[in-house]
């Protein structure tokens, strides 16, 4: 381990974990897409990896994100491309170098960057390589549930007709303002204001997301938000935010879901649901079929933060959909 260099990322080094990233995980990532990721711009970025001279051993990303649990705000880093080459490489000299990577990604995590939280999604034997050698343990894996409709109900609902949908643009102040209304009914989650929409579901080199603004027909009040994906015969919601004293609005988002599968000849509609027991009631009306994600993916979480409770993140409180994860 003397002879390898743990530390942050240096520009340039993008070329090497890229491809790194790519043989391991079977991809064919551009470097477009991981500066898109990574909002990749002037060092330090919450990245680190462990080099042997100009090999790449080990890596683990950091994508920054404005947090609340019960009112707090906090910083936390959504963990990613989580790699190493030991065995790709056939050098068990470097084994214990993911180790180190991910102890020193937690330190500068809380010491350099401010971090209280560190969160990801991970699957197979990963999850158990996160929880017990990275003590990403502070809270119990979670399988987040799928939500699946193969079946769709013709027509819309009166209830719908009261609403409008506006596409909206990469950068949308009032996004802002419905946060600040509807906020309160997601207590443990990622801060989904205009600058993470802007951040995650614009820019992106490769992938189109359909950005929808809910309003009242007669009103310019915003009170629903939804981002969805359309690819693979499948169409994703990525992301939703809705006041549900307004359920004629999660109704047309329902309608603009049906309507852009049909236009596109997905054959299901999908997305992730957890810690919002009030829209999971209602996709059971809209016919959606829900189960733990069959991929087996989990979401696993480190606190580094002492006033972090394990009981802010009890089952079905964190508040997650596929934007969370760097997945779709």
């Amino acid at each position: 381990m003397e002879a390898l260099e743990i530390r942050l990322y240096a520009p340039g080094d993008e070329v090497a974990i890229n491809n790194g990233f790519n043989r391991i995980f079977g991809k064919n990532r551009s470097l477009e897409e991981w500066a898109w990721k990574y909002g990749a711009g002037s060092p330090p970025l919450p990245i680190v990896a462990a080099w042997d001279g100009h090999a790449l051993v080990a890596h683990n990303g950091g994508i920054a994100a404005d947090f609340q649990v019960d009112g707090r705000r906090i910083k936390a880093l959504q963990g990613a491309d989580t790699l190493s080459l030991a065995a790709a490489e056939r050098r068990p000299e470097w084994r214990d170098a993911w180790q180190a990577v991910m102890d020193y990604f937690a330190e500068i995590a809380a010491v350099d960057f401010g971090v209280s939280l560190l969160f990801g999604f991970t699957g197979g034997r990963a999850v158990s390589h996160m929880v017990r050698r990275a003590r990403w343990d502070s809270v119990a894996p979670r399988r987040i549930p799928l939500y699946v409709r193969r079946q769709r109900p013709a027509g819309r609902s009166l209830a719908s007709r009261f609403f409008r949908a506006h596409l909206i643009g990469d950068h949308e102040p009032v996004l802002d303002l419905l946060w600040d209304r509807v906020g309160a009914r997601y207590p443990v989650a990622v801060v989904r204001d205009a600058e993470h929409c802007r951040r995650r579901l614009s820019g992106h080199p490769h992938v189109r997301y359909h950005r929808w603004l809910i309003t009242p027909r007669f009103s310019s009040t915003p009170v629903g938000f939804v981002a969805f994906r359309t690819d693979d015969g499948v169409c994703r919601w990525v992301d939703l935010v809705w006041d549900d004293r307004h359920p004629g609005a999660l109704e047309l988002i329902d309608h603009l879901s049906r309507q852009l599968a049909e236009e596109t000849g997905a054959g299901s509609e999908e997305l992730w649901l957890d810690g919002d027991p009030d829209t999971a009631r209602w996709l059971e009306t809209f016919g959606f079929e829900s189960g733990p994600d069959p991929s087996g993916v989990a979401r696993v979480t480190r606190f580094l933060d002492d006033e972090l409770k394990a009981e802010s993140f009890a089952e079905g409180r964190f508040y997650t959909t596929m934007a969370d994860a760097d997945l779709v």
